[in-house]
């Protein structure tokens, strides 16, 4: 055998060695499963585990340092997590829901629907730590600051999340909180922006000019109102809330 060739069998026999202590041994396997699985199933393969990880993290738009406790102060690093270990009580609520995600699927399965899906994380948080509707930040941000923080607070939202599917930002989300604003709390300033914000993103939807509309009448600005619906009809001629409420404001219901 030549020299070379000896070098290279040489060179192929310790790499295959090295190969075999380092993940092909017992020990190297061992020490690399998964460790204090309390929900998820004791059989799951460290690929398998962090595949679920993934999914967690994507679905809440957090990182692993959410639930699990670092080993070097300030790192967020997955290599320098302690994965086992249960110090934080994210990751107990992390557990709980699980159980509630299994428990709801289970349900799901005795109802014998066709094509169920099945409920997971990004079910409800579409990538949201803590999954919530545009219309509920909407009203915490009036309730908090009035009609100005919650205008601030959609720009943000939109800025950050439009195209997500983390909030709903279609025109109707905004004209019903307006509406409810009007009518239930009589906030017809607040509404008033919010209907003005909906329209420079959707300016020929007729409808957020009908519940414009609404609120100004409702107020008793009847002019500000007649045109607000007039300006509906102009966008949608055959709107029938706008001919119903347009022809009470013009004769004076």
């Amino acid at each position: 055998m030549r020299p070379y060739a000896r070098i290279l069998v040489v060179a192929v026999l310790m790499f295959a060695a090295i190969t075999f202590l380092q993940v092909g041994s017992p020990s190297a396997q061992k020490s690399d499963e998964p460790k204090n699985l309390k929900v998820l199933p004791k059989t799951m393969t460290r690929r398998e585990v962090v595949g679920v990880m993934r999914s967690f993290s994507q679905a809440l738009g957090v990182r692993c340092i959410e639930c699990h406790v670092s080993t070097k102060p300030g790192s967020e690093s997955p290599e320098d997590l302690d994965f086992a270990k249960d110090e934080k009580p994210e990751k107990e609520t992390a557990r709980k829901m699980l159980k509630m995600v299994d428990a709801i699927n289970e349900q799901i399965g005795k109802m014998e629907l066709k094509d169920a899906a099945q409920v997971r994380c990004v079910t409800c948080h579409h990538g949201l730590k803590r999954p919530e509707t545009l219309a509920t930040a909407m009203m915490k941000s009036v309730e908090k600051g009035g009609g100005d923080a919650a205008v601030d607070k959609y720009r943000k939202l939109r800025d950050q999340y439009y195209g997500t599917g983390a909030y709903d930002f279609s025109p109707m989300v905004l004209n019903d909180v307006a509406g409810d604003l009007a009518e239930s709390k009589k906030d017809y300033d607040s509404a008033t922006k919010l209907l003005q914000l909906n329209l420079e993103f959707a300016p020929k939807d007729a409808n957020t000019y009908v519940t414009l509309g609404r609120v100004q009448l409702t107020k008793g600005d009847k002019t500000a109102g007649i045109a607000s619906l007039e300006k509906a009809l102009e966008l949608d001629p055959e709107n029938r809330w706008a001919k119903s409420m347009l022809e009470k404001a013009k004769s004076g219901q």
